[in-house]
């Protein structure tokens, strides 16, 4: 069997069993980078950012959000990102019976590397964003599917787990997503530059925002790093910054009763008003309703 359809095929039995066995919520397997997410209840999660990884969905399907980009993806498509990203996640038509169930690798920058020597590289397009949804191919699915019966075999994974992980990132560097996985190794240039400005922009989101200070440590003129940031990101600095803030705060609200004023001045913003209307245009409703509503869905649940 050669096809798409037939390949998928294989799944069920393995996926199955994986369904009835984990949890609900993430759970991290004995090879390190490997972890699946199960859910049961249909619904958006809440906002995070989404570090590099590679990820397969195995039953189910979700939609992504990342700035203005809507990616819808189902069983049998790949998600890959270079760098971190403020994602809003919602989960498709799942249920108890037939939970949602992903598959994530988080690919390890030295390895990338290291097989990116060795494959052919995809020109990347102009403007090439830092992530994409892609449908995978047979290869790579067959990769996925040994991979998953190897983590059922406690013997076999310590030595045919690494092995075949390395096989699933070479795959992915000779597909389409092989131009966003080579971000991860661009040591020079601009991705480079813009993942310096991420990491400062994450570690002090909290403080105003000076574009010469983020354009000046990407090694790039203010409009080249403007227009290079939005490339790879979807969004703009300052949209980039509100996101961290406003799912810092979804976060915060989710965990434990907080007050709003307060939390607005923790994040950084001049006014609770300001907030509430940022909070507002995010998420349809205020800060304080939002809370209630979530903590509702969780006595449901």
């Amino acid at each position: 069997m050669t096809s798409m359809q037939s390949m998928i095929s294989l799944f069920p039995k393995l996926v199955s069993r994986l369904a009835n066995r984990l949890p609900k919520g993430e759970t991290h397997t004995a090879l390190g980078s490997v972890s699946f997410l199960k859910v049961i209840t249909p619904g958006e999660l809440v906002p995070e950012v989404q570090e590099p990884i590679v990820s397969l969905i195995l039953q189910g399907e979700k939609r992504l959000s990342i700035g203005r980009d809507a990616l819808h993806y189902r069983v049998g498509n790949t998600y890959a990102a270079a760098i971190d990203l403020p994602t809003r996640i919602e989960i498709l038509g799942c249920s108890r019976t037939r939970p949602y169930l992903a598959m994530t690798l988080r690919p390890d920058p030295a390895l990338i590397a290291d097989l990116a020597q060795r494959s052919e590289p995809m020109v990347p397009t102009s403007g090439t964003r830092a992530f994409a949804v892609n449908p995978a191919d047979t290869e790579l699915l067959d990769a996925y599917r040994r991979l998953l019966q190897t983590l059922e075999r406690p013997r076999d994974l310590e030595v045919m787990g690494p092995l075949i992980e390395k096989e699933i990132l070479f795959r992915l560097l000779q597909g389409p997503q092989g131009p966003i996985l080579r971000k991860l190794v661009a040591n020079g240039g601009r991705h480079a530059g813009i993942a310096k400005a991420i990491a400062r922009i994450r570690t002090e989101y909290t403080g105003p925002l000076r574009a010469a200070d983020l354009a000046s440590a990407s090694g790039m003129s203010v409009p080249t790093f403007y227009r290079r940031f939005k490339a790879e990101t979807g969004m703009s600095p300052l949209q980039y910054r509100t996101r961290l803030r406003l799912y810092e705060a979804r976060r915060r609200l989710h965990a434990t009763p907080t007050h709003v004023a307060r939390l607005a001045f923790d994040l950084g913003y001049d006014s609770p008003s300001q907030f509430s209307r940022e909070y507002a245009r995010e998420f349809g409703v205020p800060p304080a309703r939002d809370a209630d509503l979530m903590r509702a869905r969780v006595l449901d649940g």
